[in-house]
């Protein structure tokens, strides 16, 4: 019976092996998981800070906003709205006296946002930022912003 103990103990080392290998690669993959969720973390909020110097964050005048739009105007606002959706497939924003297309709103700011990118570093914004300026709207390399130049050529050559 004695010789039978060595025999058991050498039939648990690949499982006992394979056990800790798989622990060290977990602990392996956290660690580097916990280093790139606060390298991301850390460039946005870098981000976030340059980007205070972007048009849209001075805000407008929330009383002027209200004021400037009655009921009687809203269903020829509403059409307008769903008319510049169509078109961009963004939706417009009011800037205090009409609707205007997302892009055209946000052109000074996507500069200020691309100035940011090159600034930090930023080769893939929407992987290497977190929330919201993560997204496609953010990024001026992004196919929303090649697509809206088209969009925003022919929008300005209307009006």
């Amino acid at each position: 019976m004695p010789m039978e103990q060595p025999n058991q103990s050498a039939r648990h080392l690949p499982a006992m092996a394979a056990a800790f290998l798989a622990l060290v690669l977990a602990l392996v993959g956290v660690f580097l998981g916990q280093r790139a969720w606060s390298h991301q973390t850390t460039l946005t909020k870098n981000f976030e800070a340059c980007m205070e110097a972007a048009p849209f964050k001075h805000a407008l005048n929330p009383a002027k906003t209200e004021a400037g739009l009655t009921p009687e105007e809203l269903p020829r606002h509403f059409e307008e709205f769903d008319q510049i959706f169509r078109e961009t497939g963004l939706p417009p924003i009011w800037n205090g006296e009409t609707l205007v297309p997302w892009t055209i709103f946000h052109k000074e700011s996507i500069l200020v946002a691309k100035q940011c990118h090159e600034t930090l570093e930023i080769q893939q914004p929407q992987k290497e930022l977190r929330g919201t300026y993560a997204k496609p709207v953010w990024d001026p390399n992004s196919e929303i912003w090649q697509r809206t130049l088209t969009n925003l050529a022919q929008y300005q050559s209307r009006n």
